[in-house]
């Protein structure tokens, strides 16, 4: 697909694109987040993954999210009592701040402009107090005038946010309808007012949520990464599609060397048991087109308007489509299996995505995280609360005790 057929205005101006990997990784009922859950797929590990933007015309860097802050047992009290009772996590271990690893590699907090929160959850806000008071907060719409969010904790006892991250700081709530722009069918907003990076208003996962586009080459051969934030947590909820089918056989370097997986491994030992497909009464091509999940349903479902959601899930499916867009969840492992992060390759961007060929590393990597043959997917590593980079027994009871008598869902 072309920038035209994705309604993307022709542009030569570019931003830079780098992956903070805070070493985060937490483990979550998969019931919560995808339908339906099979047996040996019952809980999702997943890292948290924020972005540095860099505008070479206005020497501007940004932040597209902020991760999970590293003394998460200082997080308001619904948080911690979500956390206690392991209804948000079954287990996390956070090795740095957000913030240490842009310093360790020469990136001062002063320099950042502006934090972008795809929206206001725990897990994406990070310690914004930690940045100077001219580093502007980018929150979604509706955020502002919610009740529920303003003021923050401690003064809101209920609000998932905490107070400091908006003291003596400029707080900017987008608003999509000052601008005629779509893009792939969400309405946009040209943030530099160049082409370089679009926010688009994907709703669903909670009030304000936002997902990112950043333009890595100029036009006429334009590439962009998109920067899903929750809109899914799985990317079984986007794959396969009628426009990015699973291959006959998987390609080599796909699956993880597993004795359960066949050489030359074909399409049918994921779609005869493709969850979507029960009672076995489609065909394989028709199974190899079709998303392994949909959001939950559930009432413990992590999104506010399931129905919502999922409407933005099929629609984003047009993005993930396109061979000029890669496709960044959040909460996606093979974001730092494959991809070049802040630690594991300072100095290199995702701006030569194409080039490397890290949308076909990247696109079907899912798959190793499903049950095979009875068997579990990927082994998860993280099973229990860590503090201060040891494991942490008494987490849950001390999280509880933090929280106090503070009730509510936080999303």
């Amino acid at each position: 697909m072309s920038d035209t057929s994705l309604d993307i205005p022709q542009s030569n101006s570019v931003a830079r694109l780098r992956i903070v990997d805070q070493g985060c990784r937490f483990s979550m009922p998969a019931r919560s987040f995808i339908k339906p859950v099979q047996q040996g797929q019952e809980q999702l590990e997943v890292p948290d993954i924020a972005f540095l933007i860099e505008h070479a015309q206005s020497e501007k860097k940004i932040m597209f999210d902020l991760g999970v802050r590293k003394d998460y047992w200082n997080l308001p009290g619904v948080v911690l009592n979500r956390l206690g009772r392991r209804q948000a996590v079954l287990g996390i271990r956070v090795d740095k701040d957000v913030t240490e690893v842009l310093e360790e590699n020469s990136v001062q907090l002063s320099e950042i402009s502006a934090v972008v929160w795809s929206h206001y959850h725990w897990d994406h806000t990070g310690n914004m107090a930690l940045f100077p008071p001219s580093t502007r907060l980018i929150v979604g719409p509706g955020f502002k005038a919610s009740p529920g969010l303003l003021p923050g904790y401690p003064e809101n006892p209920t609000s998932p946010v905490s107070a400091d991250a908006f003291a003596n700081r400029e707080v900017q709530e987008i608003d999509f309808s000052s601008s005629q722009l779509t893009i792939g069918g969400f309405r946009a907003l040209d943030f530099f007012s160049d082409g370089s990076f679009y926010l688009l208003d994907t709703p669903g996962h909670c009030l304000g949520h936002m997902c990112g586009l950043v333009r890595t080459s100029p036009s006429p051969k334009s590439t962009f990464v998109l920067l899903g934030g929750d809109a899914c947590h799985s990317s079984s909820c986007l794959r396969p599609s009628p426009g990015y089918p699973l291959p006959r056989h998987i390609p080599d370097g796909v699956l993880d060397q597993d004795q359960h997986f066949p050489s030359m491994c074909p399409a049918e030992v994921f779609t005869q048991h493709h969850p979507q497909d029960p009672e076995h009464t489609h065909s394989p091509d028709d199974l190899c087109k079709t998303p392994f999940h949909r959001i939950s349903t559930l009432v413990s479902s992590a999104y506010t308007d399931p129905a919502t959601a999922q409407k933005t899930i099929d629609q984003l499916r047009q993005l993930d489509e396109s061979p000029s867009v890669l496709t960044t969840i959040a909460h996606d492992p093979v974001l730092v299996r494959v991809l070049p992060t802040m630690i594991t390759a300072p100095e290199q961007d995702l701006n030569d995505w194409k080039e490397q060929g890290y949308k076909e590393k990247c696109h079907w990597d899912w798959l190793n995280c499903l049950p095979r043959r009875g068997m579990p997917g990927r082994e998860q590593v993280v099973r229990e609360f860590w503090r201060n980079n040891q494991p942490w027994p008494s987490a849950c009871a001390e999280l509880c005790a933090a929280a106090g008598e503070v009730t509510g869902t936080g999303l």
